[in-house]
């Protein structure tokens, strides 16, 4: 396996991401309803090569929410911009357990839909820069980025604390590289190895009211 290529998303300043994120939601007549967010994560990764004894592991999610109603005419839309530390991975076990684990700064942008004052649904996406990592050298293995599509619910969503689940489905490979033969010979160049997450988590709202944007 040869030096794994950067990938250009990676090269994309997250800063950047957060700047566009709350340029969006900031309105100057608007307030913010923010909220405290934790839970766990059951993570693992898909591969398009035959990885051995490849297992989920359980990590960790832990944030800040804002949400925000920006249409008067569609009152049980909201949008949800969270801020949140995320860990994801996977194991593998041989004789003894390895496990890879991704610790990322994470920014979900989300579209909130209430079906009733107890129940809503989530749709969206979440960019990911990655920070950390149990893996020697793995800030200069791996990609750096990540953007996964995201869909989940919210429980209790008129209660000052409520609990939400929700899918996130990588779609940036961690790993560039390319094949290389018996020969030494370097054959195709793989992107591989994607992240898929199922969170569950608590929501503790700090402001209990409804914040809206427009007049």
């Amino acid at each position: 396996m040869s030096k794994p290529k950067i990938n250009h998303f990676a090269q994309l300043p997250f800063q950047i991401l957060i700047f566009i994120s709350l340029t969006f939601m900031c309105h100057e007549k608007s307030k913010a309803q923010i909220a405290f967010i934790a839970g766990g994560n059951y993570s693992n990764i898909r591969s398009n090569v035959y990885l051995e004894n490849k297992k989920p592991i359980v990590g960790y999610n832990f944030g800040v929410s804002i949400q925000y109603y920006p249409f008067k005419k569609f009152k049980n839309i909201s949008i949800l911009n969270e801020l949140d530390f995320t860990q994801k991975g996977y194991q593998q076990d041989f004789e003894k357990n390895y496990s890879f684990r991704f610790n990322y700064l994470s920014l979900p942008v989300l579209v909130n839909y209430s079906l009733s004052k107890q129940f809503s649904i989530q749709t969206g996406v979440e960019l990911s820069k990655l920070i950390s990592t149990n893996i020697k050298q793995g800030l200069n293995t791996y990609n750096g980025f990540d953007l996964g599509l995201v869909i989940g619910v919210n429980c209790f969503s008129s209660e000052r604390f409520s609990c939400f689940s929700r899918i996130t489905y990588g779609l940036l490979p961690l790993l560039d590289y390319n094949e290389i033969d018996d020969l030494g010979n370097f054959k195709n160049e793989i992107h591989d190895l994607k992240n898929i997450c199922l969170s569950i988590g608590i929501k503790f709202n700090l402001y209990h009211e409804k914040i809206s944007i427009y007049k």
